[in-house]
């Protein structure tokens, strides 16, 4: 017998008093409960009959006396569902039923009485519980973890009307978020923010009082210098939520992980203090992050939701929920998958644009213009769709997803070769940059310690903008410059200029920069660069200078040389 059950369950030889009493009792003790009923076991605890307090009631109007056996007013037909069924699909039968217009069939479904594969009684709810089973608005979600990924989807469960908690460990972020200072760059979401901040949406650094039915983690996954996931945070989480997991309770993985991590970490963890069965007591998917920083909230709305379960309850309650702000949900066949798809994703991204820079170091050699070459392979080819080449690869997930992909494939006895190599092309990247301004400044007979150079773009990427300086290859460029040139300027158009000071750089507006720079060096393809008149800009530069423009983002835009100015892309 499942201890989850919380009902009287009697045998049928018991009198009608004494099974008055047990639910009485069982009423007592677990005021939550389907209220009014016994079941009735008999051999191998198989269901055989339930009685109510309205069929007790009716029983001794007709004169029945109380001391008799209760197996006499038993009701041995009454209706009950497969443990296999959903929540909805219970629901869809029991509103069949209602239809039929039958007042007594309608009195049964007052209560649902869920059975195993046995005839067992596996689980008791009311219909009112049933119906919070069905209705995920009526469940409070708690998302772990408010780095990018964590507020964003919890100010979009926010505002599709869930009540929301986020959770973060870290006391300087909420007490900013308390304080509604956000620490992301994200186009509209100061005003989401502000629309739900402390009404449905709430934020906390710790998990005291947290009486959430879903919990949803977003915290950040690591990796360390052998291309292994750090699983600490995560586990962290994990015993966090233990604590409060609850019989149906979801677990939803967000975050990055290798392939495995659901079943061989987070369900035993789970189960393992709760004392709870995933996929009987509690359920559990993984549901990747896929959205590009920037464009969050429209992509979190736009993009298809890959959902992979423990089981078809799990996956289906899952979708319930993104259902609610996403565009189309995608199911795969278990949770390896979706931790699967992740990696996928970001591995091929990280792939493609390896390829467009290896590209640009063969027609280096060539003497060839590989934004041009690239362009015209391009162009009405739809086979061809090759990215523009870059500084290297940078940001918190493609500098390290091909790592978990191929340490995932290494576990499971394969050696992966591709999304390694792709991470060293890109890489190769940051010192190509470098050498080219150590040959330009050899060629002009410049001294380097002496030259000024003006850095445009810190953030590790323009597009969609962000101000994200994580992983970001520009800073790897920069500081390796440092080693030489003493006089460099860093301008970003998202970064604030008293973040672009704490992290160590010096700071300079637009034409400041441009004024007496022997090198501007344009690492990431903002678009407000477009908006420049780049020709009086580079009227300011020393003689000869050069606009090194990692980017090609001026490369339709300057049609006639600029006098004494070398322009040049990767």
């Amino acid at each position: 017998m499942k201890k989850r059950i919380k009902v009287s369950i009697i045998k049928p030889d018991v009198t009608i008093k004494e099974a008055m009493k047990a639910i009485q009792e069982q009423t007592y003790k677990s005021p939550e409960v389907a209220t009014g009923i016994a079941l009735a076991t008999g051999k191998n605890n198989k269901l055989i009959g339930i009685v109510t307090d309205g069929d007790i009631r009716r029983a001794l109007l007709r004169g029945i006396n109380i001391n008799e056996k209760v197996e006499k007013i038993l009701n041995r037909n009454p209706i009950v569902f497969s443990k296999d069924l959903t929540p909805d699909e219970i629901m869809n039968i029991a509103i069949e039923d209602i239809k039929n217009k039958d007042p007594k069939r309608y009195r049964k479904l007052n209560t649902i009485i869920v059975v195993d594969e046995q005839h067992r009684p596996y689980d008791v709810f009311s219909f009112f519980e049933l119906w919070r089973k069905v209705e995920i608005k009526t469940k409070t979600i708690s998302v772990v973890g408010l780095g990018y990924v964590g507020l964003t989807l919890s100010l979009m469960l926010a505002e599709s009307g869930f009540r929301m908690i986020g959770v973060d460990t870290n006391k300087k972020l909420i007490d900013n978020l308390n304080k509604k200072r956000i620490n992301i760059h994200e186009i509209g979401i100061n005003s989401l923010f502000e629309r739900h901040f402390n009404k449905n949406f709430f934020v906390k650094n710790n998990f005291e009082n947290n009486e959430s039915d879903i919990y949803i983690i977003c915290v950040g996954t690591p990796i360390n210098s052998r291309g292994q996931i750090e699983t600490s945070p995560l586990k962290k989480a994990l015993l966090y939520i233990t604590d409060l997991l609850k019989e149906d309770d979801l677990v939803i993985l967000r975050s990055t992980v290798g392939i495995g991590t659901c079943r061989n970490l987070v369900i035993p963890t789970l189960e393992n203090k709760s004392k709870l069965k995933a996929g009987e007591n509690f359920h559990v998917a993984f549901a990747p992050e896929r959205t590009v920083e920037g464009d969050a909230l429209n992509e979190l709305r736009t993009l298809p939701q890959v959902i992979g379960g423990l089981n078809k309850k799990s996956a289906e309650l899952t979708a319930k929920i993104f259902n609610h702000f996403s565009s189309s949900i995608v199911f795969v066949e278990n949770l390896e998958a979706a931790e699967m798809v992740k990696l996928l994703n970001n591995s091929y991204r990280d792939l493609t644009f390896s390829f467009a820079n290896e590209t640009a170091l063969i027609c280096d050699k060539f003497g060839l213009n590989s934004y041009k070459v690239i362009q015209a392979a391009n162009q009405d080819y739809t086979r061809s769709l090759i990215p523009r080449p870059s500084p290297g690869v940078g940001g918190y997930c493609l500098t390290k997803d091909p790592y978990i992909f191929a340490d995932s494939s290494r576990k499971a006895g394969y050696q992966v070769k591709l999304p390694l190599l792709s991470r060293k092309i890109s890489n190769q990247m940051i010192d190509y940059v470098c050498e080219k301004i150590d040959e330009w400044v050899a060629k002009n007979k410049k001294i380097k310690s002496r030259i000024k150079i003006f850095a445009v773009g810190l953030a590790f990427k323009g597009e969609p903008e962000t101000a994200d300086i994580r992983n970001s290859t520009s800073i790897d460029i920069i500081k390796k410059l440092e080693k030489y040139y003493k006089n460099i300027t860093v301008y970003d158009p998202v970064m604030k200029k008293k973040e672009i000071i704490k992290n160590g750089f010096t700071h300079s507006p637009i034409k400041q920069g441009f004024r007496n720079a022997d090198c501007v060096l344009i690492l990431n393809n903002h678009r407000s660069y477009k908006n420049w008149d780049i020709y009086d800009l580079a009227a300011d530069m020393k003689k000869p200078g050069m606009i090194f423009d990692t980017w090609h983002i001026f490369n339709e835009i300057i049609t006639e040389p600029i006098d004494g100015i070398y322009y040049r892309g990767i």
